[in-house]
């Protein structure tokens, strides 16, 4: 037998034990949180004779039981409420505050997984006088995992302000409430300065909202960019070769990193790709920066367009042009229909299958 006949032999024989292995782990876990086994655990031995057989048996799977409930309450936990709130002790030895509130956000992705959790720890403010302790419990934002889509200093602003006999030395220079003069005036007249009530609840409900809208607009261009067929350089790359093929690739801003690029802040520079060959001629299809606000997109003639994507899913504007100037049908066609972002290709397709000449553009008449 030559060594490729082995070396393949050997690779399918690994193959098939992660396969079984796989499979195994499933077994096991659907075994294990059955409500029938969760009730034996709980049930009381029959006989005194019999008790220390059982209670030995039930000692060795036990920490299995326990393990699998809880991962099942997690996920229970996360499909209801997809919001939880923990303590969390910061580890810093020169922290002013080290009793933090944290919360973690979950999003379900398109394909039904959890994409990488968002934490956001809060911290009490303390108080410039022992006269004001006690009055009011105010906290503010110490760190954070949630992208820089979000931006949080403003929502923080609006839910969360913090009265000036708080101490805010902890939030640096920028995040100072006012100079000694405003200061001033507020004491002078404290009915001009009222400070609203913070809303924990309504802060993070916007903070959640915000970052579902942003999953939901990248999830609906990458269902796109998949529909029309994702060239990846080195990868299949020889499946569509296009006759320029001198046309550069793009960086994918929406790869599986886009989460941590977000939060780190980087540039977004992920995988090179590009669109593969379709029947309706574009070769570019993919979001102008990380918010996924604007969509840009090229044809194989030369028009480019961009259009914008709401917080519903909605395309609300279309800007087509071509080397004739603006093509209002295509952009018409992009706008029109029900408006989602997920049936766009559709539309262009039946447009193009009705027979209409998809290159035509109407030039800008001068108002």
């Amino acid at each position: 037998m030559d060594t490729d006949d082995l070396d393949s032999e050997i690779s399918s024989i690994r193959a098939e034990i992660c396969t079984l292995q796989h499979r195994r782990r499933i077994l096991t876990s659907s075994l294990l949180s059955s409500r029938t086994l969760q009730r034996l655990s709980k049930s009381q031995p029959p006989t005194l004779a019999s008790q220390q057989h059982q209670q030995q048996q039930w000692t060795d799977i036990s920490p299995l039981i326990q393990s699998t409930s809880t991962h099942a309450q997690t996920n229970h936990h996360r499909i209801a409420f997809s919001t939880t709130t923990f303590p969390f002790t910061d580890p810093s030895p020169t922290s002013e505050s080290p009793n933090l509130l944290g919360i973690r956000i979950d999003i379900c992705a398109r394909d039904g997984t959890y994409t990488k959790p968002y934490y956001i720890l809060l911290r009490r403010i303390s108080p410039k006088t022992p006269q004001d302790e006690g009055k009011k419990r105010e906290v503010r934002v110490h760190k954070h995992t949630v992208p820089a889509v979000v931006d949080m200093r403003k929502l923080e602003r609006v839910f969360l302000p913090a009265s000036t006999a708080l101490n805010t030395s902890q939030d640096g220079e920028e995040d100072a409430m006012m100079d000694e003069d405003q200061e001033q005036e507020r004491q002078l007249k404290p009915w001009k300065h009222k400070t609203p009530k913070q809303d924990l609840k309504s802060f993070v409900r916007e903070v959640r909202k915000q970052l579902v809208v942003w999953h939901l607009r990248c999830d609906a261009v990458r269902y796109l960019r998949e529909t029309l067929g994702v060239v990846r350089r080195g990868v299949n790359d020889d499946d569509a070769i296009y006759e320029d093929d001198e046309r550069p690739w793009e960086r994918n801003i929406l790869g599986p990193n886009a989460s941590t690029t977000a939060a780190t802040g980087g540039s977004g520079a992920g995988e090179e790709t590009r669109i593969a060959k379709n029947e309706l001629g574009i070769v570019s299809l993919a979001p102008t920066a990380l918010e996924t606000v604007y969509v840009r997109v090229e044809w194989e003639d030369g028009r480019v367009g961009r259009f914008k994507i709401s917080n519903t899913g909605v395309v609300e504007r279309a800007v087509v042009i071509g080397d004739s100037g603006r093509d209002k049908q295509t952009e018409g066609v992009i706008t029109g229909g029900d408006g989602r972002v997920e049936t766009l290709l559709e539309r262009l397709g039946k447009r193009r299958g009705s027979g209409k000449e998809v290159g035509s553009a109407s030039p800008v008449s001068d108002v």
